[in-house]
C-alpha cells in the first residue's frame, strides 16, 4: 500500500504542435462559439422612466398606421393621470403617438426590449413625453414598459 502512495504521477507528454492546436482551440472556442445573450433592462430601470414620464394617460387606440418601421397611433384620452403644468390634456382628446418598432431583432439581441405594438380598440394606461417640436404629438417614456394592459382590443 505504502509504495502505491509513493508512486510519481503519471506525466503525459505530447510533442509541442498538438499543444499548440489545443491552446488554440481552446482560445478561439470563445470567439467561435454563439453568443448567447439576452440582456433586458432591469425593472428599476422601466419604473424610473415611468416615474419621470411628463403624461400618464388612460388611452383608446382609434387607428394605426405603420410606414416602414415607424407606427404613427391616433388614440383618444379615456382620463388623464399626470400631465404638464399648464398642459391642456384632458379626457376625451385625440392624441397622437410616434415610435418606431422594429419587425425583428437579430438572434440573440441584447437590449432593451421593443416597444409593444398597439392593436386598434386597445384601451391601455400610457407612459408618453411630448414631442417639443410638434404640439399634441407623444412618444413612449419608458420603452417596452411604455403601456400597461387595461383591457383587450
Amino acid at each position: 500500500m505504502r509504495q502505491l502512495l509513493m508512486r510519481p504521477p503519471l506525466r503525459l507528454v505530447l510533442p509541442w504542435h498538438v499543444l499548440s492546436l489545443l491552446a488554440l482551440a481552446a482560445g478561439l472556442g470563445g470567439y467561435l462559439a454563439p453568443p448567447i445573450a439576452w440582456a433586458e433592462l432591469p425593472p428599476a430601470v422601466y419604473a424610473e422612466r415611468q416615474r419621470q414620464a411628463a403624461v400618464v394617460v388612460d388611452l383608446e387606440v382609434q387607428r394605426i398606421s405603420v410606414i416602414g418601421a415607424e407606427l404613427h397611433i391616433r388614440a383618444k384620452v379615456l382620463a388623464v393621470q399626470r400631465r404638464p403644468r399648464g398642459s391642456s390634456l384632458e379626457a376625451g382628446q385625440r392624441i397622437d403617438l410616434f415610435y418606431s418598432h422594429p419587425e425583428r431583432h437579430p438572434a440573440n439581441w441584447s437590449g432593451p426590449g421593443p416597444i409593444p405594438m398597439l392593436q386598434r380598440g386597445q384601451q391601455t394606461r400610457a407612459w408618453l413625453n411630448p414631442l417639443a417640436d410638434r404640439p399634441g404629438v407623444f412618444s413612449p417614456a419608458a420603452g417596452s414598459q411604455s403601456f400597461a394592459g387595461m383591457g383587450p382590443p
